[in-house]
């Protein structure tokens, strides 16, 4: 069962603030880049900013959370349980709960994309998805594994569950910790087609920190989930 977490609100608040703040600096920034980086080709230039920002944006956040941790006067095992002793047996719950989130998420993605064609909606891939179709460029491809295999998992982790669910559930909300968070985890990758099979995933991944009071699980989890997604997508397309 998920322990204890002995932050303040105060520092809750703050965090939350600053990583709002956060993101309309990294936007910002990006704006100015595109705005005033000539050289590249527009195509070109929007994907190295659209990038930057939004590694940006994870890194300084990573950055908050470590002064969060601080300011509450926690490590990072006390306050997300990273026990790093655990960190086989969690790896190895990690992967089994990503074949089972695969396995789920696919087939509530497809039955997702029946149900929008069925009401003349046109299913649009996930940006990242559709960027990485498109190039064979290895700089290109490289830069989105960085982005959805290292970044994103640890950085959504430690922002989903590893802070907002814990706070929604001991501010006396469980279910809304529970489902609000997956909502909320489901809509921050702004994408219809994906949304629901996401938020189901981050059912999943809530309920795997519930159960191992440690966030390298879920980490593990999101990152496997990805790189598999990633690979996917690479190994589809065509050679040459």
């Amino acid at each position: 069962m998920l322990s204890y977490k002995r932050w303040s609100p105060d520092s809750l608040l703050r965090l939350l603030l600053l990583l709002f703040v956060t993101l309309g600096a990294a936007g910002l920034v990006g704006t100015a880049a595109d705005t005033y980086w000539s050289g590249l080709p527009e195509e070109t230039r929007r994907f190295w900013v659209s990038f930057g920002s939004g590694a940006l944006m994870q890194l300084a956040g990573l950055a908050l959370f470590a002064r969060f941790l601080g300011e509450n006067q926690l490590s990072w095992r006390e306050g997300f349980g990273l026990r790093l002793e655990e960190a086989r047996r969690m790896i190895l719950l990690g992967l089994l709960a990503a074949a089972v989130g695969l396995v789920l998420a696919m087939a509530i993605m497809f039955l997702s994309q029946w149900l929008m064609t069925l009401v003349q909606v046109t299913p649009v891939p996930q940006t990242s998805i559709e960027a990485l179709r498109q190039s064979d460029d290895v700089a290109r491809r490289l830069a989105i594994a960085v982005t959805a295999i290292v970044l994103a998992p640890v950085f959504e982790e430690l922002l989903f569950r590893g802070i907002l669910y814990p706070a929604l559930k001991q501010a006396g909300y469980p279910r809304s910790a529970l489902w609000g968070t997956a909502l909320l985890f489901g809509l921050s990758h702004v994408n219809l087609v994906t949304f629901a099979s996401l938020t189901c995933f981050g059912l999943l991944l809530a309920a795997l920190y519930e159960r191992t009071d440690n966030l390298l699980a879920p980490i593990a989890a999101h990152t496997a989930f990805n790189a598999t997604n990633y690979v996917w997508v690479v190994l589809s397309q065509p050679s040459g």
